[in-house]
């Protein structure tokens, strides 16, 4: 992967590259996935420790912080998960929003999921950078008109780079 691309997806045509700094001056609310993203998926930890359940991905709390001095909207975007858990995961970062799928029966990837992060924050879907680790759940979010970087478990310290690259931010 290029240092300047946010990401690079197979496409119909070959692969498919973008500038993240593109977006940079429109952005206005960073949509966090949770399990993939915030915290190894189940099968990342299941293959190291055996439990389905995963400690916080190293450098979020960083990036929340760098994000947040920007005065974005943070979302924690999830299908599935129970907010009192989530409370109690030592050393989260507060979110401006957490939505829950199941609380409405909309999960990603239905692309009303990632409608409803606009209505809640009250920006137009342009203005939301989604940062997913699975390539139909962002290709959801784009049809909106969402940003989009897709997030490498494999290189998460590339991937938070990516990030703070498309809110404009030095890594």
């Amino acid at each position: 992967m290029l240092p300047n691309d946010h990401r690079m997806r197979r496409a119909a045509g070959g692969i498919q590259e973008s500038d993240p700094s593109r977006y940079a001056s429109e952005i206005r609310v960073v949509v966090f996935d949770f399990n993939g993203v915030c915290t190894p998926s189940h099968g990342e930890f299941l293959a190291e420790s055996g439990s389905s359940l995963g400690p916080l991905r190293s450098g979020l709390a960083g990036v929340i912080g760098q994000i947040r001095k920007l005065k974005l909207v943070t979302v924690l975007l999830s299908n599935e998960f129970d907010r009192e858990w989530l409370s109690t995961i030592e050393g989260i970062p507060a979110f401006d929003h957490v939505l829950v799928g199941t609380d409405n029966g909309i999960c990603k990837p239905d692309r009303r999921a990632f409608q409803r992060v606009a209505l809640v924050t009250g920006h137009r879907p342009e203005a939301c950078l989604v940062i997913e680790d699975d390539e139909t759940n962002l290709a959801s979010a784009e049809s909106i008109g969402c940003r989009g970087v897709l997030f490498d478990v494999g290189d998460a310290a590339g991937s938070w780079t990516r990030v703070l690259a498309a809110c404009s931010l030095p890594s």
